[in-house]
């Protein structure tokens, strides 16, 4: 028997970031989506969060979420209503703005991790030097994984990937090898990647029953909400606007509707189960053709920018 899934959702309460990652899943280096979260949809989210159960696990993320102007009365509103709070950043930011969120969540921070785009950082001796006043900082219960996507690796970044892996021993501190992915597929391994990446392929998910959707999902700065990222453009994955009447969680798993599932999160929650329904899995997909080429016309920046970003 199955273990229930852990719950999460993750609230993308901006497309606003500091940098322009080339291979950003966002595709932020190719649009100019920087686009907010408003009082509505901010207001609805916290409005439907006060009745449920406070297991759910809520991440906070961007772009750069502290870039919202409304980011420290967001996070405050969420501990007011007892929720464990996770928080991700590409520390680009003084230590003092980090010392605010600390000072703000406390003990209601239950995790803060740190994404490492080495393209983007100017001066990494200094990065570093406040990583370590960043650990010493942060509340003591707060769980912290270095986040290290895989990307056109050199020596350069091998010395630095080296220096991040000592820190993260020093402290015991968990650290995460990221395989790019672009158009819900991985980028191919390079030669200098392959120490860091898994070439074994990764597990096929496609009509597994997935509790996406039901224990967990995802709601973009428009308040459009998803069983899950890979699922953006497909129909059969919406739960509607969480502006709106029709937004709704499922009542059930449903079946994945990719080949695997390229966000590690709904497999670390425990979200993906063994059971297939193929015959479920097909009716889906045949109603997302129904729908694709609405889809398509609605989500055209998104794609265009994902194939050049691909094409790059």
């Amino acid at each position: 028997m199955e273990n229930k899934p852990k719950k999460f959702i993750d609230f993308i309460i901006t497309q606003k970031c500091t940098y322009s990652c080339k291979y950003c899943s966002q595709s932020k280096s190719e649009t100019k989506n920087k686009n907010i979260a408003n009082k509505k949809t901010i207001d609805s989210f916290l409005n439907f969060i006060k009745n449920l159960e406070k297991d759910w696990e809520i991440t906070i993320t961007g772009g750069e979420a502290i870039l919202h102007p409304n980011f420290y009365e967001i996070i405050s509103e969420i501990k007011k209503l007892n929720f464990k709070i996770n928080l991700i950043t590409n520390f680009s930011f003084s230590l003092e703005i980090y010392r605010k969120v600390f000072d703000i969540l406390d003990s209601s921070l239950n995790r803060y991790d740190i994404s490492f785009h080495l393209d983007e950082i100017v001066n990494f001796e200094q990065t570093l030097y406040k990583l370590e006043k960043f650990i010493n900082l942060k509340p003591q219960n707060t769980k912290t994984t270095f986040l290290i996507p895989i990307y056109n690796i050199d020596d350069k970044k091998e010395k630095q990937i080296e220096k991040i892996i000592k820190i993260a021993k020093k402290y015991n501190i968990n650290y995460d090898f990221q395989h790019i992915r672009f158009l819900n597929t991985y980028s191919k391994i390079k030669s200098k990647e392959e120490k860091y990446l898994n070439k074994e392929k990764p597990n096929k998910t496609f009509s597994h029953l997935c509790f996406a959707g039901k224990y967990s999902f995802v709601i973009y700065e428009d308040g459009e909400a998803y069983r899950c990222y890979s699922s953006r453009l497909l129909k059969s994955n919406s739960l509607g606007n969480i502006n709106n009447k029709d937004f709704k969680l499922s009542n059930k798993p449903m079946p994945c509707l990719h080949s695997y599932c390229t966000c590690p999160k709904p497999k670390l929650y425990g979200q993906i189960t063994s059971t297939k329904k193929p015959l479920q899995t097909l009716i889906l997909n045949i109603r997302n053709i129904f729908y694709s080429p609405a889809l398509i016309f609605k989500k055209r920046d998104i794609i265009v920018a994902k194939i050049k970003q691909k094409l790059n």
